[in-house]
């Protein structure tokens, strides 16, 4: 039988301490942005000698009743739409059971330190790609006067006229499914690497 004694971290004074603020400054910003508290906690839970993988499963326990109330309160607001949000939701389960295989085989295949390195390669491939993606948005809204557009890529997406199409009236969009549902499951994929999938 295999020793799981590993997938765990002694537990210190200190290293509770590190814990609880760890989680405070996650959730703070994922207060601010919506996201990002995985993009702290991961990667810092992992600084203190939790395995990757653990790391990952850890925050995405908790991230599934912290979106129930954020989807209720936006729903309260009129802001959720309750269609797009069971398709990405039904997409993204099939892609977190991918992710899981992928992560597994690695773990497997490689060990932690194997885990660890996928772990934190895909951490710096999505934070470069997010970060410059934000940096050029933000750039662009600055040239423009602060006025706020739809993307250029938002746009190409809901010219794609594949059928089936899907129409989310809340959203106020209408585009197809060959878009969503494999943003569904890159997403799903995602959370189950890195724990982050929302931004």
């Amino acid at each position: 039988m295999k020793d799981i004694s590993v997938m765990f971290m002694d537990m210190t004074a200190s290293k509770l301490i590190a814990l609880l603020v760890i989680g405070a400054v996650g959730g703070l910003l994922s207060g601010f942005i919506g996201s990002g508290g995985a993009f702290v906690m991961t990667p810092a839970m992992m600084s203190l000698g939790v395995p990757g993988a653990v790391a990952v499963a850890s925050n995405m326990c908790h991230k599934f009743p912290k979106a129930m109330v954020g989807a209720y309160k936006r729903w309260k607001y009129g802001q959720a739409d309750i269609k797009l949000g069971l398709v990405m939701a039904t997409t993204a389960v099939i892609g977190v059971q991918i992710g899981i295989k992928i992560q597994k085989y690695i773990l497997n295949q490689f060990g932690g330190a194997g885990s660890n390195l996928y772990i934190s390669a895909v951490f710096m491939v999505v934070l470069v790609f997010v970060g410059g993606y934000v940096f050029f948005d933000a750039w662009k809204l600055a040239r423009g006067g602060g006025k706020e557009t739809v993307s250029k890529l938002a746009l190409r997406m809901q010219k794609i006229q594949l059928a089936p199409m899907m129409h989310f009236k809340t959203a106020k969009v209408t585009i197809s499914a060959w878009i969503t549902i494999p943003v569904g499951l890159l997403t799903g994929m995602l959370a189950a690497t890195i724990a982050v999938g929302g931004f």
